[in-house]
């Protein structure tokens, strides 16, 4: 095994697997923000290294049982975002927190997959790879495929019409824009540490990732806070909620261009 790339390629490939293993352990002790964090986003990096690899090695039920239990972690972690933005605020305001009141109670670790069986048989399928195989200009081609696909998708209507953040449809496309967006990130930064990719991709796409994570925050708020209590310190509140994503979808709309040029920048063949 005398390939620089395929040594460079597995020294990747066993970090972010370690990665992987100690945000697992660091989630079954302590179900904090931090955590739930930070284990999401290493089962991310390990999901966009198995696709780096697919199809050539493929093991459907390791990425199923991967992204199970990211999705999982969907729900406490939108939770525990509310919580840091208005919950603690105001038991903190009421002075409750001494006495304990107002508080959000510490969340039960949950069950989250080492997976350390399944990984170490996909990491011998690598090392099994021929030398000189090159994994990643085909998969710079298949990431800027799947934002080309998913711009293609996305309705003509994204002119952002609606200001009702509370509609709507265009609030229904950008969420999945965002899913696949996240996920188009980590595959970058596979490429970017390869130096198969530019660093200015990272950077738009982490741009994206903010912005659609924003709109999605005031979305879920919006939902939570009309099923809560009216007070006219939350209609205020709701009302700044529905103008702000208004005006949020209207910016993003004004910039889907830079999604097409960097989905044509990675479909380019050098």
């Amino acid at each position: 095994m005398d390939d620089p790339l395929r040594e460079r390629l597995l020294d990747q490939a066993r970090a972010l697997i370690n990665h992987y293993w100690a945000a697992t352990l660091a989630l079954r002790q302590q179900a904090g923000l931090e955590q739930v964090h930070g284990y999401r986003i290493a089962a991310r990096r390990l999901h966009a290294l198995l696709a780096l690899w697919r199809p050539l090695i493929y093991h459907p039920r390791l990425e199923r049982r991967l992204l199970n239990s990211v999705r999982r972690l969907s729900p406490l972690r939108d939770e525990q975002v509310y919580a840091s933005h208005f919950l603690h605020h105001k038991a903190a305001s009421k002075g409750d927190e001494k006495e304990g009141k107002g508080a959000v109670a510490e969340p039960v670790p949950p069950k989250v997959n080492m997976l350390a069986v399944a990984l170490d048989g996909w990491l011998d399928a690598v090392q099994q790879v021929p030398a000189g195989f090159d994994p990643l200009p085909w998969y710079r081609l298949q990431l800027g495929l799947r934002l080309s696909l998913l711009l293609n998708q996305s309705d003509d209507e994204q002119s952002a019409k609606s200001k009702k953040l509370k509609n709507d449809k265009l609030l229904r496309q950008w969420h999945k824009a965002r899913v696949e967006i996240k996920q188009l990130r980590y595959g970058c930064e596979l490429l970017v540490a390869m130096g198969a990719g530019d660093p200015d991709w990272l950077t738009l796409l982490g741009r994206w990732q903010e912005q659609l994570g924003q709109l999605q925050d005031g979305r879920q708020w919006y939902k939570r806070l009309r099923r809560e209590k009216s007070t006219a310190k939350q209609q205020r509140l709701l009302r700044a909620l529905r103008k702000k994503g208004g005006w949020q979808l209207q910016r993003l709309s004004c910039q889907r261009g830079e999604l097409v040029g960097l989905s044509l920048l990675m479909l380019k063949v050098d």
